[in-house]
């Protein structure tokens, strides 16, 4: 029997992998529960936060919500738990996706909530650790070309 090794670069993937899993799925869950809340009314968001927006009430928000913040996160985070190859691209979409979701809300808005400066940081860990194992050479990844 012959020993094989695994491919270069696997072992100091795993780790990074699972720390996007973990970040993907805490801003991914936190979103879906946020915008459960927001339709549902259940998430006490005062209306005279839509006061200067174009939104009459917290739908379009909470919908919004789903599809710029949940649904990107945790699709990342599927795609990280599976080991695809578009996984770090993903990760990379999520956190950008997240940044301007922070950025329009900051806008649109006007409003300062102590959680923003919290997701942004989640946010920028997410491209940080996405970016560099994007960005890392295929020889030393372990990775393939298509």
């Amino acid at each position: 029997m012959v020993a094989t090794s695994p491919p270069r670069g696997t072992a100091t993937r795993a780790p990074a992998r699972a720390v996007l899993v973990v970040l993907e799925l805490l801003l991914g869950g936190s979103a879906v529960y946020g915008a459960v809340g927001l339709l549902a009314g259940t998430l006490t968001m005062s209306d005279d936060w839509l006061v200067g927006t174009p939104f009459a009430d917290w739908v379009v928000p909470g919908v919004a919500l789903l599809l710029v913040v949940a649904a990107p996160m945790l699709g990342a985070a599927f795609l990280e738990l599976r080991g695809h190859r578009a996984a770090p691209t993903a990760s990379v979409l999520a956190g950008v996706s997240q940044v301007g979701w922070i950025a329009v809300q900051l806008l649109v808005m006007q409003r300062y909530f102590v959680l923003q400066p919290v997701v942004l940081l989640v946010a920028a860990a997410i491209l940080l650790v996405a970016g560099v194992r994007h960005t890392r050479p295929a020889s030393s990844a372990g990775w393939t070309s298509p």
